[in-house]
C-alpha cells in the first residue's frame, strides 16, 4: 500500500525526512546561517513539500517584547525588529491569534497557519510559525515534521541566543550613575523593584510609550537585554 497521502501523490511526514534527511539539517545549522537562511531553508526543503510558502523564527523575551529573527515568504520581513507583546497581543490579524496547545503546536482557525513553541533558552523562548497556501493541509503530516523539526531549530536559536549574551557580556560597559538622566534613574529603581512599565508610567507621570523609550535607552547603557539583566546590573554597580 502507498504510504503517500491517498489519492494526492503528495510526500508523508517521514518520506519527506527521509529526502532531507534531519542530519543534515542539523550539519547546516552548525555553520551558524542567518536567521533568514534559516525560515527560507525549512520553507523549501521541508514545509513547502505539504504546501507552506511562508516561516518565520521569533524569541519571546523576559522583558515582554518579541524578537523576530528569520524570515522567509512573508511580504514584509519583520527579521530584526522587536515589537511588544501587548501590542502584539491587540492585534487581530488571524497569524497574531493562534492558541498552542499542550503539544507546543497550534494552528490558526482557518488551518493556514501552525506555529509551534520551541524549547525554553532561559529567559528566552522560541517560536517557528508556518503559513501553507491552502486551507486543506495535512495537519497530521504538518504536525508531525514540525515536532521534529522544532528541536533542531530550537538547538540552532538557542546557541545564537547564547553567542549573542556572550558578545554583550564581552562588550559590557561600565556605565555608572553619572551616565542616566534623573528619569531614567527613576525607571531604572523602578525595575529594581519589580515594577511593570504600567505601573512606573502611572508613579511618575510618563506615558507608557515614554518608560518604554527610556528602557531601551537603559538596556543599552548597560549593555543588557532584559529588565532582570538591569536590575542586576544596577545593583552589581552600585548604582543604587
Amino acid at each position: 500500500m502507498d504510504d503517500r497521502e491517498a489519492g494526492t501523490g503528495k510526500p508523508v511526514a517521514h518520506e519527506i525526512i527521509l529526502a532531507h534527511p534531519v542530519f543534515n539539517l542539523m550539519q547546516w545549522l552548525a555553520n551558524a546561517p542567518s536567521g533568514d537562511e534559516v525560515a527560507r531553508e525549512l520553507t523549501l526543503n521541508y514545509f513547502q513539500l505539504l504546501g507552506a510558502t511562508q516561516t518565520r523564527l521569533a524569541v519571546t523575551n523576559l522583558d515582554g517584547t518579541l524578537s523576530f529573527v528569520g524570515d522567509f515568504g512573508f511580504e514584509k520581513t519583520l527579521t530584526g525588529t522587536t515589537q511588544d507583546l501587548l501590542y502584539w497581543q491587540t492585534r487581530t490579524d488571524e497569524i497574531a491569534k493562534i492558541e498552542i496547545g499542550q503539544n507546543g503546536l497550534g494552528w490558526s482557525t482557518s488551518g493556514t497557519y501552525l506555529q509551534a513553541r520551541v524549547n525554553d533558552f532561559g529567559d528566552n523562548r522560541g517560536w517557528i510559525t508556518v503559513g501553507f497556501t491552502n486551507k486543506d493541509v495535512n495537519r497530521v503530516d504538518a504536525e508531525q515534521l514540525m515536532q521534529v523539526l522544532k528541536h533542531v531549530v530550537g538547538i540552532y536559536m538557542a546557541t545564537q541566543i547564547q553567542t549573542k549574551r556572550t558578545n554583550a557580556a564581552n562588550n559590557r560597559s561600565t556605565a555608572g550613575r553619572e551616565a542616566f538622566t534623573p528619569r531614567q534613574l527613576s525607571i531604572l529603581a523602578g525595575m529594581v523593584e519589580g515594577k511593570t512599565n504600567h505601573e512606573l508610567a502611572s508613579e511618575l507621570g510618563f506615558s507608557v510609550s515614554t518608560i518604554r523609550h527610556e528602557t531601551m535607552r537603559i538596556y543599552q547603557l548597560l549593555s543588557v537585554s532584559d529588565r532582570r539583566e538591569a536590575a542586576r546590573e544596577a545593583l552589581d554597580r552600585k548604582i543604587f
